[in-house]
């Protein structure tokens, strides 16, 4: 297996777990709703909702970024400092 391959299997197995967080906590959550001593409202759900993208937005963020360094592919960012590094030198 190339360390293409496996850094897509780790990514997606990643995604999975992370998947699977999500799932739990919306469950723990919607458990709560409707039980008199531990009821949460609807504006809590939202914000415990809003929280749970967040984190999963942030950890795929995360998640890809290693996956591209293990693929071994330059970023944007990257690529516009070294174009700007080229033209500089190409100056000189």
């Amino acid at each position: 297996m190339t360390n293409n391959e496996d850094a897509i299997k780790s990514f997606l197995s990643m995604g999975a777990q992370i998947a699977e967080e999500i799932r739990r906590r919306l469950d723990d959550a919607a458990n709560k709703v409707g039980v008199s001593d531990s009821a949460i409202s609807e504006e809590e759900i939202e914000i415990l909702v809003q929280r749970i993208i967040a984190e999963f937005q942030d950890r795929i963020q995360t998640e890809v970024e290693r996956a591209i360094t293990r693929i071994g592919l330059a970023r944007e960012d990257e690529l516009a400092s070294l174009r700007a590094r080229i033209e500089k030198l190409e100056q000189q």
